[in-house]
Formats: structure tokens, sequence, C-alpha cells
């Protein structure tokens, strides 16, 4: 089974200003992702694998959380300024009991004069009995996470 999580923020800025804040630096992702305790650890740094930005569809990106754990994202798709698709090359802990892979995509699109609507899902594959019964709490707090990030995404923007 597949959990959805989406969440969405209307940024006062231009969808190329905000899709190079959001995914053109890599290492705002540590600014940006702040987590959500107890469950969602925040981003303390995030590198490209061999070579600078921007990320390229097929490079991977070594991310570090703050609870000591790291994963590894594939980037799958990353057409600025309107589309950034990645999914777990290599998994952290809990999500390797939890799901079997999880695939996200951002969509910029213009939203009125000078603004932007940013919509951020992520796809969560369930594994086995775990995944069934824990997903949907763990979704729930990933979506309050994903929702912060963008929120602090439209703080930076804004303040330029």
């Amino acid at each position: 089974m597949t959990i959805t999580v989406r969440a969405e923020a209307r940024i006062a800025r231009p969808v190329d200003v905000v899709f190079g804040l959001a995914a053109g630096r890599t290492a705002n992702l540590a600014r940006f992702f702040t987590g959500h305790k107890p469950l969602i650890p925040a981003i303390r740094s995030a590198t490209l694998v061999g070579q600078e930005d921007p990320p390229t569809a097929g490079c991977l990106r070594d991310v570090a959380l703050t609870d000591g754990t790291s994963i590894q994202e594939r980037v799958l798709a990353f057409e600025a300024p309107r589309l950034h698709r990645y999914d777990m090359a290599k998994m952290n802990p809990l999500q390797r009991v939890l799901c079997s892979n999880m695939v996200s995509e951002w969509r910029f699109e213009p939203d009125g004069e000078g603004a932007s609507r940013v919509v951020w899902e992520y796809s969560i594959h369930e594994r086995g009995v775990l995944g069934r019964l824990l997903g949907p709490m763990v979704a729930r707090h990933f979506q309050r996470a994903m929702q912060s990030c963008l929120d602090n995404i439209a703080v930076a923007a804004l303040a330029g």
C-alpha cells in the first residue's frame, strides 16, 4: 500500500526565485527541513555526491540527519524551475522497517503576479505489518515536517 503525504504553500515571489531557494542549492535542505519531533529528525547536512549544484537526474545526495542516521536520495528529475523529484537510494533504520521506498515530488507553478505555488508530495510505499500499522502515524508527523519546511522557505524567500 502507498500513503501519499502532501504540503503546499503560496509564496509571494517568482517561481525561479522560489525554486532556486528550495531546490537549487543542496545545502539549503539543512536550513529549511527542521523535522518534527519525536519521529522526524531535521536535516543536519546535505551534499551532492561527485558534483556541484544544481542536481541533475541520476545524481545522488547524501543527507545526514540530526538523530545520527543518514539517508541517500537519488534525483529522478530536476527541471528548473518547475519540478524536482527524487527517491531513496538508501534509507535509515526507521524507513527500512516501515517502507520499501519513498518518492518525493516538488512542483513549482506561477500563482498570480510575481507569486508561486509549491506543492510537495511524498509517496510512502509501506512495508509489512509495521508499515501498515505505523505508517499513517509517521505520515502525519512527516506532513507536519514538510509543511514547516515550506513555511521556512516562504519566510526566507520573503526576507530576500
